[in-house]
């Protein structure tokens, strides 16, 4: 053993002197050499032992210039490879750092993987389309701005005078009843223009497209369907080409079938048939008509078009429009946007928040690995001191360095795709069906791609700042302190409490936007919709038009269903609506005030308009507020009236009495009718909860029928109750009509609302995960901090410093942190909820009592993240601490 040690001293001074290292540092060696050996007397050990310990604790150095010698005569790749090596040894190591910091890298970079797999599939990625594009929505602007529709024969004017598109095509949604096989079911349903599928440039799997000719007026009834609907109702049988299905009692032939993942991008629901326009039982009686808005158009622009050219020559034939058919087209306008850019229009905004927010949590992730590499790199000044000073240049430092935080983040990126695959499923359920989801969402080679790059990003950012600190260690100043204990310079010191106190800053961003956000979305859940929830039911009814053709049979079907739902025990009151509030959309009517000056012909009233029937009001608890509601008066025979909402009478009539004016407006196609006001009740919010009530005329439903409505009913009997009792009277009077969208008011008031609370809730979750990533950073700094100042603390103890001082000492140090990240937050939290101001509904940006709430949190956080080590620190013995190496 003792030749062992005297060959170590050997090679020792043989390494100081072949590397031509100066007599002062010799000397610091050596003299390095005694104080170990005096330090390991002190600590009460033998002379030899004392003299081999220290002996092997220097021996390390013979290795390391070795090394270098040998890294230098390598090619670069061969170096790279042992820098991977001695990487994963070192972390192997230390198993514990390892765990942390990927476990740490894979929740910023897991999270950040899901959100970007959302955001590339709805906003970033090409529609499935052929040169998707050339696809743009073109549309006919109202007079008050509102994009809307178009009527048929507009839009065969349109292409008549087209020459910037290569295709133009229509198409409207409703549901149809199918019968004739098996049970009868509803299926959605999109009347179309002919040119439909060769706008998007998709063919049948099965069958033809339609012809030119499909789309006349007296043409066949013809049908296709898509492949979902056919494999799923007729087994995939190719026979189902040239045989005859019933929709709404009326016969059509299928001729084709499209394939699964073709749709109309603008319908909600993925489409089951199309319907060329002229066989439509709905809105084929609607073709005749010019005043309409009701058809979605869509163009192909040719590649060589410009969008100037597009907008020169739709402003010219809008001013034919107007000039041949003024009546119906005077204040209109045409435009056009894209179509992906219109489909992503009401999300892009609340997605790219959530991308920045995920981005944030990445972020202080990374500064929490930084800090813990500082900490580390102060434990390895050494190693790192002595590879300097026998050879080792700066930038390979670093690039040994950076190697191991490499591996670091490609293990924790390889952690964060794994929980990306989990994430994007969890979070593909929980969508809301604002986003399009016409990309499969899910973690494709384009999304893997952004996972690795931000792998790589993410390690150069918190490897970069502890590399370049290491590098600098001197070995001179380390071999002078004392006992083995690697000394921590100021600057890196300062480097960690900037990380924490940048962590805080971050922290608050995204606790200020998710207290906003959840400030906001607490406020429109207490807004008063205008009608009771509680209890009320509803379900929707339609009736084929060729058994029930006419308006009276319309009524006769649904006073027969009231009364014998009525007969049900439970369900007293009901009545039936069309449309019912947050759940149907809406239909906007304009009106003239009769006796009122004619507006000019830029402008326009308008409202909402419902028909219901005279329970209406009672079951949805409609306040009166004058005059008096629909009773058995208001029936198909007598004169005509209607009810108005407090919105509207506030509107157009101001301070005068509305009872007993009348307004002029009708349904299309029935002409417009003068109406008798009889009453004003309550408004409703029957679009938005987050919208203000807008101006709303109800007509009774005995009066203005339709052919099918919703049932709203106050059940005591609970949604089961009334799904069998509905059910059941339906098959009573037609056992072929389905009934469909049974729901609860509260059901559909929280569907209304699902937007808000997905990207509440998510952004709730970041902010969480911020906030545990912020305080474990703050206890980080400080148990370091503890550990390094161990002597000073005994030595504090020792002079009869009292545990209440040394605990204030720890914590002021903690608030200080706080103090330093809550100065840096607020102005940045303040900036950036500027970009959440149009998500918020009856909240300002810039909150005070959020911001306040936020501050006082983080500081709570921060004080019990730095209660633990300074418990320890008050805990110190002053004798142990004076030995403390």
């Amino acid at each position: 053993m003792l030749a062992s040690l005297k060959s170590i001293t050997s090679r020792i001074r043989t390494t100081i002197s072949s590397r031509r290292v100066d007599h002062e540092f010799a000397s610091e060696l050596e003299n390095h050499l005694d104080l170990l050996i005096s330090e390991n007397l002190r600590r009460g050990m033998a002379p030899d032992s004392a003299r081999r310990e220290a002996l092997i604790r220097l021996g390390g150095v013979t290795q390391l210039a070795e090394t270098n010698r040998e890294l230098r005569g390598l090619p670069m790749l061969e170096t790279l490879a042992q820098d991977l090596n001695f990487a994963f040894r070192m972390l192997r190591k230390n198993p514990g750092f390892t765990a942390i910091a990927v476990l740490t890298l894979a929740l910023g970079i897991g999270a950040n993987t899901a959100i970007f797999s959302v955001v590339y599939a709805a906003l970033l990625k090409p529609l499935p389309y052929p040169h998707s594009e050339q696809l743009f929505n073109v549309l006919q602007v109202s007079p008050d701005g509102k994009a809307t529709g178009w009527s048929y024969l507009n839009l065969e004017d349109l292409r008549r005078q087209n020459t910037v598109f290569s295709e133009l095509a229509a198409a409207q949604a409703h549901q149809l009843t199918l019968t004739g096989h098996g049970q009868p079911f509803v299926v959605n349903t999109s009347v179309i223009t002919p040119q439909l599928f060769s706008v998007f440039q998709v063919q049948p799997i099965v069958g033809r497209a339609f012809y030119p000719e499909d789309g006349k007026p007296g043409a066949a009834r013809v049908v296709i369907f898509s492949e979902n609907l056919w494999r799923g109702s007729f087994g995939g049988d190719p026979a189902i080409i040239g045989s005859s299905i019933n929709l709404d009692k009326d016969s059509f032939t299928v001729v084709g079938v499209m394939p699964a993942a073709f749709r109309f991008p603008q319908i909600a629901q993925p489409d089951q048939i199309w319907i060329p326009l002229p066989a439509d039982p709905l809105f084929g009686p609607w073709m005749p008509r010019r005043g309409g808005h009701w058809l979605q158009v869509i163009g192909r622009l040719k590649p060589e078009v410009s969008m100037a050219q597009v907008k020169a020559e739709l402003d010219a034939v809008n001013a034919n429009l107007v000039s041949e058919f003024a009546v119906e087209n005077s204040g209109w306008q045409i435009r056009t946007a894209s179509l992906q850019g219109g489909l992503v229009r009401n999300v892009r905004s609340a997605l790219l928040v959530l991308l920045g927010a995920v981005g944030l949590v990445l972020l202080i992730a990374c500064a929490n690995i930084a800090n813990l590499l500082l900490a580390r790199a102060t434990s390895r000044a050494r190693e790192i001191a002595v590879r300097a000073t026998l050879g080792a240049a700066r930038g390979r430092i670093v690039r040994q360095l950076l190697s191991e935080t490499a591996v670091l983040g490609l293990l924790g990126g390889i952690a964060g795709v794994a929980m990306a695959y989990w994430g994007v499923r969890s979070l593909t359920a929980l969508l809301p069906a604002a986003v399009p989801q016409f990309n499969p969402i899910r973690v494709d080679y384009f999304v893997l791609g952004f996972a690795l790059l931000l792998s790589l990003l993410a390690s150069a950012g918190f490897g970069l700042v502890p590399a370049l600190f290491a590098a600098k260690s001197d070995l001179q100043g380390s071999l002078r302190e004392g006992g083995g204990r690697s000394g921590e310079s100021a600057n890196s010191r300062r480097a960690r409490s900037v990380l924490a106190a940048a962590e805080m800053a971050l922290a608050m961003v995204l606790l200020v936007a998710a207290g906003l956000l959840l400030r906001s979305f607490n406020k429109l859940l207490d807004v008063n919709p205008g009608f009771n929830v509680q209890q009320i039911v509803t379900a929707e009814v339609s009736l084929p038009r060729t058994q029930y053709s006419t308006p009276r049979t319309w009524l006769g079907f649904s006073d027969e269903l009231l009364a014998r739902l009525h007969a049900e025990p439970g369900f007293r009151e009901s009545a039936v609506a069309i449309p019912v509030p947050l759940a149907d959309g809406n239909i906007n009517l304009a009106f003239d005030i009769v006796g009122m000056p004619p507006l000019s012909a830029s402008e326009n009233r308008t409202a909402n308009y419902v028909s219901v029937s005279a329970e209406y009001f009672r079951v949805m608890g409609i306040p009166l507020l004058s005059g008096r509601a629909f009773d058995q008066r208001d029936a198909t025979t007598t004169p005509r009236v209607a009810l108005i909402s407090k919105a509207l009478a506030r509107i157009y009539f101001r301070d005068q009495d509305p009872i007993g004016r009348q307004l002029r407006f009708g349904f299309p196609p029935d002409p417009p009718v003068d109406r008798e006001i009889i009453g004003v009740v309550g408004d409703v919010r029957d679009t938005a909860l987050g919208s203000d009530p807008g101006p709303m005329m109800y007509v009774p439903y005995a009066q203005a029928p339709f052919p099918g409505a919703v049932v709203v009913a106050k059940s005591s009997v609970g949604l089961a109750g009334f799904t069998s009792a509905i059910r059941r009277t339906v098959a009573s009077l037609d056992k072929d009509l389905p009934v469909t969208d049974i729901a609860e008011m509260t059901q559909i008031l929280d569907s209304s609302v699902a937007q808000e609370r997905f990207r509440t809730d998510l952004l709730s979750l970041f902010a969480v995960m911020a906030l545990v990533l912020a305080a474990t950073g703050i206890f980080g700094v400080i148990s370091y901090s503890v550990s390094r100042r161990t002597n000073e603390i005994g030595i504090r103890v020792a002079l009869g410093a009292s545990r209440p001082q040394i605990l204030t000492m720890v914590l002021r140090e903690t608030l200080t942190l706080a103090m330093i990240g809550l100065a840096l937050g607020v102005p940045a939290s303040l900036a950036a909820s500027r970009l959440l101001g149009h998500m918020l509904f009856n909240i300002s940006a810039s909150d005070p009592v959020t911001l306040i709430a936020v501050a006082v949190a983080l500081c709570a956080v921060a004080v019990i993240a730095g209660y633990v080590p300074a418990r320890r620190a008050v805990r110190i013995d002053p004798l142990r601490a004076l030995r403390h190496e």
